[in-house]
């Protein structure tokens, strides 16, 4: 099947009026002997360095094997993940790695994170959250009742006399201590007798009607296009400093992400550290950033790429994250 692919990319005519079914387990055994041939380059890099002259966009040239093997995945990339058809197997794993070495190439050539305020929706989605790109937006949560009102006092208050939030219980729960009663008004009860000294503590807001308390003080950040659609969820991250305001707060992963494609957080109360660290592949080519949040900023994250972890910059910090994934929709 390689050897037919031409300058074009294109399939053999006979190929292309099977049905799609039929195509799709056609390549699927063409994969599965090339991998038995050892024809299909075995490691990484050897992948990667196959798929660099197409990643490049380099010159047309006479592909060999390699290339033209590259070439058939990345035009069956293109084709089946929109239709979310493609299966387990090896031509499903070999163009997930297709798909991975593309996102390299985007990370090798941010060199930084941008700060931007006032930014049109349109704008976030297509520069930065189809191409997989991180943003600051500084104003991003001005406009929010949190961002006066989210205290450890408030919060202890809220969490122990609402009758709503008093009786659900929370998901993702962790804390610093281990704590056993895994509630959110046990351990922000001995924050505020200051029975703690340096402490870190986040948990997930999945009961619905919890969640819709916690929605009452902030607005749906301005920045996110209409096509995202936000998870009903959210988080809230809260850490305080060492005594010395040293490094020996350790970041804490942001985890539990249900599948979806994007995160946020907004910056309530004193600093956040944030670090985002490249997934899989990328880890090993691409450099991770460090962002310091201010009270007021926020940060868009895309998760197919990037892992979220931070920690305290202040005396204390106090954070609100969501998650969300966007439509389909023409560009």
């Amino acid at each position: 099947m390689v050897g037919r692919w031409g300058r074009g990319s294109e399939p053999d005519p006979e190929l292309r009026s099977l049905p799609f079914a039929r195509r799709l387990a056609y390549f699927d055994g063409e994969f599965e002997r090339l991998r038995r041939e050892r024809r299909l380059p075995a490691s990484s890099s050897a992948r990667l360095r196959a798929l660099e002259p197409l990643l490049r966009r380099g010159p047309r040239r006479s592909p060999g094997p390699r290339s033209a093997l590259a070439a058939g995945a990345l035009l069956l990339l293109l084709l089946l993940l929109p239709c979310g058809l493609l299966r387990a197997g090896p031509a499903a794993r070999f163009l997930s790695f297709c798909g991975r070495a593309l996102l390299i190439q985007v990370c090798q050539k941010y060199p930084t994170v941008e700060s931007v305020q006032k930014v049109d929706p349109k704008v976030v989605l297509q520069k930065y959250l189809r191409q997989n790109l991180p943003l600051v937006i500084t104003d991003g949560a001005e406009e929010w009742v949190a961002l006066r009102d989210f205290t450890v006092p408030f919060l202890a208050r809220l969490f122990s006399g609402h009758p709503v939030l008093q009786n659900t219980i929370v998901c993702s729960y962790w804390d610093s201590q281990d704590s056993l009663e895994k509630s959110p008004s046990v351990f922000l009860e001995k924050i505020y007798h200051q029975r703690l000294a340096h402490w870190a503590v986040q948990w997930k807001n999945c009961n619905k009607a919890a969640a819709k308390v916690i929605r009452g003080f902030y607005l749906r950040p301005y920045f996110l296009p209409a096509v995202v659609e936000l998870a009903e969820s959210n988080w809230l991250l809260m850490a305080a400093q060492t005594e010395n305001g040293g490094t020996g707060d350790t970041f804490v992963k942001v985890g539990d992400h249900d599948g979806d494609l994007l995160m946020w957080i907004a910056q309530l109360q004193g600093v956040f550290e944030v670090q985002l660290l490249p997934k899989d592949l990328c880890a090993n080519n691409c450099t991770h950033y460090t962002l310091r949040l201010s009270p007021g900023e926020a940060v868009a994250v895309p998760l197919q790429m990037w892992e979220v972890q931070y920690r305290p910059s202040s005396a204390t910090a106090i954070g609100l994250a969501a998650t969300g994934n966007w439509l389909q929709d023409s560009r």
